[in-house]
């Protein structure tokens, strides 16, 4: 049956796995927001971690009696599977997600609050994220990697999301009508172990935008991710890179049309990365030529063979 008097304004659902040296600081960003602790909930979703996850969250809650916090183990692997469990467990009017190696500023439950309180059109909202880099950057890296790190912004302003621009997933807010209306996210997409699938956000809010929902992008909501040594490693990029283009190739099945469109956009843009890396390579960075030529083309390789995608 669906909610319709919701006991919280707002639910925070955070969908972890493995990240027990990150989720207590994502706790603390919640705990000390400056919201009326009454009008919130927050929601973990864990993944099987076979970490002290489970330990830290027990501990937290039994020290943050003031904070209506409850944890809850979604055994499908993937989270797209953690993300609808987070919608489904969420008893607010909103459901924010928030990322488990995220710190959300201390107005950030405010200020979303705020938005859909003044603005009763709006379906969904995404805000600004914040990468906060604990290695040092390598050489090769650049903007067209920003969505690696996590590294999102789109502007000063705020504005209705069209077409193909939609929030980020680290920093994205629902009304929880909008799952009840529309579903929930594909378990077919998305990352799970040790398959770097995307796509769930994307396929969610391409559901919202087509049925003319509005979703807008506020800039003043930020929330900061830490970015580990790991994201840049060679292979991680290579398979984060190959789960794009595999994840596109599902959403895409079953019309020739749509995935022939896409195979030659993503040769348009192998094409454009192979002209834009000889301007690095005029300036002397080699390695950013290599690196963005290669990130296309490992897109395309798993548009062409998803397969191989698979942990």
């Amino acid at each position: 049956m669906p909610v319709t008097n919701y006991p919280y304004k707002i639910s925070v659902a955070i969908c972890t796995y493995n990240r027990a040296r990150f989720i207590t600081k994502a706790l603390d960003s919640l705990s000390n927001q400056n919201f009326d602790k009454n009008n919130f909930e927050v929601v973990v979703v864990d993944n099987n971690s076979t970490d002290n996850t489970q330990e830290l969250l027990k501990t937290y809650q039994k020290d943050h009696p003031s904070l209506n916090f409850r944890f809850v183990t979604e055994t499908n692997q993937g989270v797209a599977y953690t993300r609808t469990r987070g919608a489904m467990e969420a008893k607010g009017e909103i459901v924010a997600y928030l990322d488990d190696d995220c710190m959300a500023e201390s107005n950030w439950l405010n200020e979303i609050a705020k938005f859909y309180n003044s603005h009763h059109e709006a379906m969904s909202t995404g805000g600004r994220i914040i990468p906060l880099y604990l290695t040092p950057i390598p050489k090769w890296f650049g903007k067209y990697f920003w969505g690696l790190v996590g590294n999102y912004d789109q502007g000063k302003n705020v504005f209705q999301m069209q077409g193909v621009r939609y929030p980020s997933g680290a920093n994205m807010h629902f009304r929880k009508t909008a799952f009840e209306k529309y579903g929930y996210f594909d378990g077919n997409l998305g990352r799970s172990g040790k398959s770097l699938m995307a796509g769930e956000e994307k396929a969610m809010y391409l559901k919202l935008i087509n049925a003319n929902e509005k979703v807008y992008y506020l800039p003043h909501v930020i929330v900061h991710h830490h970015v580990e040594e790991n994201k840049f490693d060679k292979e991680y990029v290579k398979r984060h890179s190959m789960g794009i283009g595999a994840s596109e190739r599902l959403m895409n099945k079953g019309s020739f049309v749509k995935l022939s469109i896409k195979f030659f956009e993503y040769l348009a843009k192998l094409g454009f990365a192979i002209a834009y890396g000889f301007l690095y390579l005029l300036q002397g960075q080699l390695s950013k030529m290599s690196m963005l030529t290669k990130f296309r083309w490992w897109v395309i390789e798993g548009f062409i063979n998803p397969e191989k995608t698979k942990g």
